[in-house]
């Protein structure tokens, strides 16, 4: 009787887990890619930054004759990406239009800001009671306190809240709900550099916490083969979730070597996005003997891979926080290139040590 009772309750607390937590990597991806998803309003702004950027680009000064163009030259490119440019060729754009799209679907989601429920619900007994200790005030004051009640019940969005959770469950092992509040202090414990996530994410936007929910329960490489691991007795299918992002996470923690792992993770995202913009991955995911079937699978190897290569000369070099900025520039220098995708992308597939 007592064991039922015990396994009962252990198949609740797993409906618990699953019902405010991620369930894979492709739960996030599925919702991204629905028609539910809007991404109209990013997708406008984002075409109208870039005619404002082609505007600007394209100066043109009129004489008296004819009119010149002057074009800005492009940005500035490292003496062995043109060497190795010249032989390549130019860049080749995506060769399919569902690739097209799910390019700008990315895109746009890095610039929309993470609905991140900042602030708990105020209960019923709450506003009575402030209500009854407020009888002097007048009927002005006792308008905006209900206007700022509205504000407070503003829900955030069901996929961004799970996104956010996934991450500190993942890394943390706290997989209490109730525990983990919209701001505080242990955000902190992850990475973050304030009490609200959304104030650290707005460079890059929810494209920030995707990579980041990508990272933590996604590796390419599997750290037992399928095989192994089922004549073990492991039922892991050969797949090692969470398995870097836990390592990245001890060194961020490791006296001596502490990073802000999800703020590092921002400027990351901020590579991945000018590495697309530009192109650069385009090679990798029109081969068709590549593993990529998707755009997304391309990006999350190249952050995976970047966040790989970090952990290795962080951990080797025994950096402290004193020396991020002259690393992440020549990490930046080597990897936010052409040649340095597919580094970067044979670096995901590496199993890091605990």
């Amino acid at each position: 009787m007592n064991s039922t009772n015990t396994t009962n309750t252990n198949t609740n607390t797993n409906d618990d887990d699953e019902n405010f937590l991620l369930k894979s990597r492709k739960e996030m991806l599925d919702s991204f890619r629905s028609p539910e998803c809007d991404f109209t309003r990013e997708l406008v702004e984002r075409a109208a930054s870039m005619m404002a950027a082609n505007a600007a680009a394209a100066t043109t000064t009129t004489t008296s004759t004819r009119t010149t163009v002057q074009l800005h030259a492009p940005p500035p490119r490292s003496k062995r990406d043109r060497f190795m440019s010249a032989f390549k060729g130019q860049i080749k754009p995506l060769q399919s239009h569902r690739l097209l799209d799910e390019r700008e679907r990315i895109l746009a989601l890095s610039q929309m800001p993470l609905k991140w429920n900042r602030r708990k619900k105020l209960k019923k007994n709450e506003k009575t009671k402030t209500n009854d200790g407020n009888n002097n005030k007048n009927n002005h004051n006792s308008e905006e306190e209900e206007e700022g009640d509205e504000i407070e019940l503003e829900k955030a969005d069901e996929m961004h809240r799970k996104m956010v959770l996934t991450i500190y469950a993942k890394l943390t092992g706290d997989y209490r709900e109730e525990e983990i509040d919209a701001v505080g202090k242990h955000w902190e414990t992850i990475g973050f550099q304030g009490e609200d996530p959304s104030t650290d994410v707005r460079a890059c936007g929810a494209l920030a916490v995707a990579n980041m929910v990508s990272f933590v329960l996604f590796n390419a490489a599997p750290a037992i083969p399928a095989a192994a691991s089922a004549a073990s007795g492991n039922a892991n299918n050969g797949v090692t979730l969470g398995r870097n992002a836990v390592a990245v996470h001890r060194l961020s923690r490791c006296p001596g070597q502490q990073f802000p792992m999800c703020a590092l993770g921002v400027t990351f995202t901020s590579w991945s996005i000018r590495v697309l913009e530009n192109g650069f991955l385009n090679e990798h995911i029109n081969d068709r003997n590549s593993k990529f079937n998707s755009v997304w699978d391309c990006l999350d190897s190249y952050y995976v891979g970047v966040w790989n290569i970090f952990y290795k000369t962080w951990k080797r070099g025994k950096y402290s926080l004193k020396d991020a900025s002259a690393v992440l520039k020549h990490l930046e220098k080597h990897l936010a290139c052409r040649t340095g995708v597919s580094k970067a992308i044979r670096a995901s597939e590496r199993v890091l040590d605990m």
